[in-house]
């Protein structure tokens, strides 16, 4: 797409058509002011709902969507012939648009730990820059000769078209990124809609006013921007609040990603697991967050990210069949109960199975307690046998659940927990699996609770005992987990 609307852009001059003036200035104010206005007024509407809920990246995003709605409003307003003659601000607006955006939105562009400063005074940043475009607005507004700027095709103009273009790609990629972790038609919609918005700029390489490329332009530019506003609506539409469908345009991590395009059975299998144990829950939230920061640092990408993340959020699910007698039982199992503990892999994996969106990671499921030596369950397969997704989370389902307290002991604390994965390297578990585990936990840490899964399956956005009903309406076998590393 980024290519196509490119190519069209710098093509439409050398045709004829493309040099020929299209409609009028009347027209323009017109088109852009009532466009630019709607624009503006949904920004707003982010950057409020962020101000109260304290989100700083929705808070951010909206302020810069605010820089390419404020300043285009403008540029509509001051288009001559209707309010105001010949004057400055038309061109001058827009070509400040693009660099006040990137402004706004530098820390969502920055790595993470670069931007946490910023974050921490997030509404400071937001307040600030907002009061910076409303004062270039109103100058621009006032003395619209104030800030004369070359116009089309100068080079200044080119050097703008060329930072916002690039620019915009790369946060579309970014996007792209998340699309392929999370599937969500969201993260898609605002991959598409940087495309639009950066490849609007291309006018400014040597388009005159008034021609097919400068009218396509505008057309791209508010296409752009309203993908955004058009998700708002579908989700009104839904009773969903505004954050939930808004995020995508903030998401940047992979776990956002994630929570972003879960399915509406996944999350009701993680309710049940809920309402069947707290600890479970719990866990397998922390075993998914930390199996996509493992994969990440093996080098796995995109939907192997998601499926990894996925199937480490459903390992235990073989538990919601367990008796909660032997389930939350304080001391060890008997040999007979942890036989029958073992079989929440193949509970896990029937259930899976008879999904019909999640049967691919049935296989995944069924492995997480294999060994590396052979010596695990239920098929004692030894290390290359073994799914590799399956090696990623037998180690952080491990360490989590050594690291925090079970119901039949306390937790050993993350630095025990380290030890005894590195003990049984390359015995219980792969060897570079776990080194690459001790390298994550040693770089950033592990946190306690969950934190972009932690409210998964937490409200009523499921019919949470609808998977399971239907699970024994098919007569499946009972079965749990209990986790022993």
């Amino acid at each position: 797409m980024a290519v196509v609307t490119a190519g069209v852009q710098l093509g439409l001059p050398l045709t004829d058509i493309g040099r020929t003036r299209l409609g009028s200035e009347v027209g323009l104010f017109w088109v852009v002011v009532v466009a630019a206005g709607l624009c503006v007024v949904t920004s707003s509407l982010a950057v409020a709902r962020a101000w109260h809920d304290d989100t700083a990246d929705l808070g951010i995003v909206g302020t810069f969507f605010l820089a390419v709605s404020i300043l285009p409003l403008v540029h509509g307003i001051t288009a001559p012939g209707v309010i105001y003659g010949p004057n400055e601000a038309t061109a001058t607006a827009v070509l400040w648009a693009a660099p006040m955006a990137l402004i706004a939105g530098l820390p969502l562009l920055l790595p993470r730990a670069a931007r946490s400063s910023i974050l921490r005074r997030w509404r400071v940043w937001v307040a600030t820059n907002i009061c910076i475009q409303l004062g270039l607005a109103g100058l621009l507004l006032t003395f619209p000769s104030s800030l004369p700027l070359a116009g089309m095709g100068s080079g200044w103009a080119r050097v703008i078209t060329v930072v916002v273009y690039f620019g915009a790609l790369l946060l579309s990629l970014r996007h792209l990124r998340l699309y392929r972790i999370g599937g969500s038609p969201s993260s898609l919609a605002v991959a598409v809609g940087y495309v639009l918005v950066g490849s609007s700029t291309l006018v400014w390489i040597g388009d005159a006013p008034m021609t097919a490329g400068f009218w396509l332009a505008h057309m791209l530019d508010i296409g752009g921007v309203f993908l955004g506003s058009i998700l708002g609506f579908v989700a009104y539409r839904r009773g969903q609040l505004a954050i939930s469908v808004l995020r995508p345009l903030a998401a940047r991590d992979p776990l956002d990603a994630l929570e972003i395009g879960l399915e509406p059975v996944v999350r009701r299998f993680v309710a049940d697991l809920e309402s069947k144990d707290e600890i479970t829950h719990n866990h397998v939230k922390r075993t998914s967050e930390l199996a996509i920061r493992l994969a990440e640092a093996c080098g796995y990408k995109g939907a192997d990210l998601r499926t990894i993340g996925t199937a480490a959020l459903l390992h235990d699910v073989g538990k919601l069949e367990i008796d909660d007698a032997v389930l939350n039982k304080p001391g060890r199992l008997s040999a007979a109960e942890f036989e029958h503990i073992k079989t929440h892999t193949l509970l896990g994996e029937r259930m899976l199975l008879d999904t019909e969106t999640l049967g691919h990671l049935a296989p995944i499921v069924r492995q997480h307690h294999e060994r590396t030596d052979g010596r695990g369950y239920p098929d004692g397969l030894r290390s290359d046998e073994i799914h590799p997704f399956a090696t990623i989370i037998a180690v952080c389902d491990a360490f989590d659940a050594m690291a925090h307290t079970r119901q039949y002991r306390d937790g050993m604390g993350n630095d025990r927990a380290v030890a005894i994965l590195s003990e049984h390297a390359g015995s219980q578990w792969d060897a570079d699996v776990v080194a690459a585990m001790v390298s994550l936990i040693e770089a950033e840490g592990v946190p306690e609770a969950p934190t972009v899964l932690a409210d998964v399956g937490r409200s009523a956005d499921c019919a949470c005992g609808d998977v399971i009903a239907e699970l024994h309406d098919m007569k499946m076998l009972h079965s749990d987990t209990h986790d022993e590393a």
